[in-house]
């Protein structure tokens, strides 16, 4: 195995310009592939931090006494989703309205116009579109409910937002990970026709044919290894450039994102070189 890597070391260094350009082609796209990801992981954060803050106000009707309130609170409350039903008589609404607004438009009237209403919040981890959407049916079409307050169309919007952005990235990222393995492949093609004479001296000192793909495929993971040192050290680096809120918002750290970004390299380095080393050989062969 020792042999086998230095061969294929020596391999890879004998492609010179070409190497280093396919290598720093596979360092971009790995680069990129890791910023998307961390682009979708940080809005998958960003958008369980306002799922956390969504509220539904379900706003009764005078009539409605605080018994039946209570009551409905309990069915509101057994829905799957909900974490906390709360309720807001009309001098609670009446100070909270004063508190964002002032004291001057409802010092103007001579009764307090506010109505009472159930408060309903939702556990982040839980489907919140799907949850707001049930209590609004849930409640719907009851005597004493006034009126809701629901969002469902900006949580419905929020997801499908989310969903084609991670659809997109994906895209991109899969493309990227072709582009890869195509440039890793490209290189293995030059190494093994720059080394044509050596695989000959191999084949004739006894070294068997797993041997030299093993050589090549070593070199083919080291290039992609390369590809994605260099991407990870330029996605460390630019840790704070992307800015804190930004790495905050996502649930990966950079430092394992750079690793996984090194893993990927050296995944498409071997697949790379193994897309195009049995043809190539047999070629020499023949």
């Amino acid at each position: 195995m020792a042999r086998a890597l230095r061969e294929g070391a020596f391999a890879l260094w004998h492609t010179g310009t070409v190497g280093a350009l396919s290598a720093l082609a596979v360092g971009a796209s790995l680069l990129l592939v890791g910023l998307f990801a961390l682009m979708v992981d940080a809005a998958q954060g960003l958008s369980a931090s306002v799922k956390d803050r969504v509220e539904v106000d379900v706003y009764l009707k005078n009539r409605f006494s605080p018994n039946s309130a209570e009551q409905l609170a309990g069915l509101i409350a057994e829905i799957s989703g909900v974490s906390e039903v709360t309720y807001v008589d009309k001098d609670a609404a009446s100070k909270e309205f004063r508190t964002l607004f002032g004291d001057n438009l409802l010092d103007a009237l001579s009764t307090n116009p506010l109505p009472a209403s159930l408060r309903v919040r939702f556990d982040s981890s839980s489907d919140v579109t799907a949850a707001a959407r049930a209590v609004v049916d849930a409640v719907e079409g009851n005597a004493g409910v006034e009126s809701i307050d629901g969002g469902e169309l900006w949580l419905s919007g929020l997801d499908q937002a989310l969903d084609v952005a991670t659809g997109v990235a994906i895209f991109l990222g899969v493309v990227l990970c072709v582009a890869c393995a195509f440039a890793v492949s490209n290189t293995s093609k030059l190494m093994v026709l720059a080394q044509q004479e050596a695989i000959e001296v191999m084949h004739l000192v006894g070294a068997t044919g797993a041997f030299v793909r093993t050589t090549f495929l070593i070199g083919g993971a080291l290039q992609g290894v390369i590809g994605g040192v260099l991407a990870a050290i330029v996605l460390l680096m630019s840790g704070g450039v992307m800015g804190s809120w930004f790495q905050a918002a996502a649930s990966f750290p950079l430092a394992q994102v750079a690793f996984g970004l090194v893993l990927l390299g050296l995944v498409l380095g071997v697949l790379g070189s193994w897309t195009s080393l049995n043809r190539v050989l047999q070629a020499i062969a023949s």
